[in-house]
């Protein structure tokens, strides 16, 4: 493999970390050039190979390395807050020459292995776990339901994955009789349009999949060619845990308000949407969600879909189509599955922009009160 390798400096060797970069790294890749931030310090690291030391460019010749050199692709480790991937097209990169994985040099891309290891480990002590987004993984609070909730709840995950999460996390209770009653299944309005392995926004967090699920679904990149590019060591790492909150993110124990930036870009959050709409997967992922909720009905547990709850300007300014062909295909996916339900999270009017870290995800107060009426939901229901 031929590759191109856009990086900063301190992602190459920091302080003998078992997750810097060229520690991580195939020995066998191909570099054509190595653009950095630092070039000297990076030229200094390799000394002692030669071949590499020459290869070595700065950012300012980023646009002449991407247009001038042969590859079979470009790989990307930078810091998340800036958007290569742009500036990368702007220079005439197609998509499928794009491998961004800008959070490598963090053990993150283990995060969901471990989840699906501690579950599989404990998963007698739970009975209900929920699959979703980012607006899951911040919405949920544990301690407000009455059953113990595991939250699978991953940043940008698709409801493909999300139901790979929900097949593996019973799949690996080996048919072991379980309290499991529920599970809750967190639905955005743009969830039968949008498919994480063909986003460029997301692709960087594809390493939890290939790690956990050999999968990487619709990616340009079969799996088996994007582990090539990863020492054999590294795709194998067992790192611990001792508690579900060592398995995902730690949520903040402050709370956190909506900014007056994001209020004034409130509109312009719905234009990510575009970029991350693809009419090619509705039927797809329309079929992935009847396949969900029949894994469920085969394994005696009740779906639960939800909509968490959005601030005022955010509904106000949501494309009304994409949200009622979500509400459509919702309601297709119920009339098939009578047992499923589905809570509306928008229709709750008592969440005010307090209750939000920005337009669309709540912060740990929204979160509990949200959390509180769901459980309630979920406690009301019968047959």
């Amino acid at each position: 493999m031929r590759v191109l390798l856009v990086t900063v400096q301190r992602y190459l060797f920091t302080e003998d970390s078992p997750f810097a970069l060229m520690q991580l790294l195939n020995p066998a890749l191909d570099y054509c050039a190595i653009v950095v931030d630092e070039p000297e310090p990076v030229k200094k690291f390799f000394d002692r190979v030669p071949q590499l030391r020459e290869k070595i460019f700065p950012f300012y010749e980023l646009r002449e390395c991407v247009q001038n050199f042969h590859y079979d692709f470009v790989l990307c480790v930078y810091p998340s807050w800036y958007s290569l991937s742009e500036k990368l097209k702007e220079y005439g990169l197609p998509k499928n020459k794009l491998v961004d994985i800008t959070t490598l040099h963090k053990p993150d891309n283990f995060l969901l292995e471990r989840a699906l290891r501690y579950y599989d480990e404990h998963a007698a002590e739970f009975e209900m776990f929920a699959t979703g987004a980012s607006r899951v993984r911040f919405g949920l609070d544990t301690t407000k339901f009455k059953r113990k909730l595991f939250n699978f709840g991953n940043s940008s995950e698709d409801l493909y994955y999300n139901y790979q999460v929900a097949r593996h996390a019973l799949t690996l209770t080996g048919g072991v009789i379980t309290p499991l009653n529920y599970i809750l299944i967190g639905l955005g309005p743009y969830s039968f349009h949008y498919d994480q392995s063909r986003g460029s926004n997301e692709t960087f967090q594809l390493m939890q999949y290939a790690i956990a699920f050999n999968d990487l679904h619709n990616f340009w990149l079969p799996v088996e060619d994007y582990k090539k590019i990863f020492r054999v060591e590294y795709l194998s790492y067992k790192l611990p845990y001792d508690s579900p909150m060592t398995c995902v993110r730690p949520l903040s124990t402050t709370v956190e308000h909506i900014n007056l930036n994001a209020r004034i870009e409130a509109r312009d959050r719905m234009d990510i949407w575009k970029g991350r709409r693809f009419p090619a997967t509705k039927i797809e992922y329309e079929k992935i969600l009847d396949d969900y909720l029949t894994l469920c009905e085969k394994n005696n547990v009740r779906p639960i879909m939800f909509l968490p709850p959005v601030t005022e300007g955010y509904r106000k300014f949501f494309d009304k189509q994409l949200l009622d062909e979500f509400y459509c295909s919702v309601r297709d996916a119920q009339r098939k599955h009578p047992a499923s339900g589905f809570f509306d999270g928008w229709n709750l009017l008592q969440f005010p922009d307090s209750d939000f870290w920005d337009t669309d995800h709540l912060n740990i107060v929204g979160a509990a009160k949200f959390s509180s009426i769901l459980n309630d939901v979920i406690e009301n229901l019968k047959g």
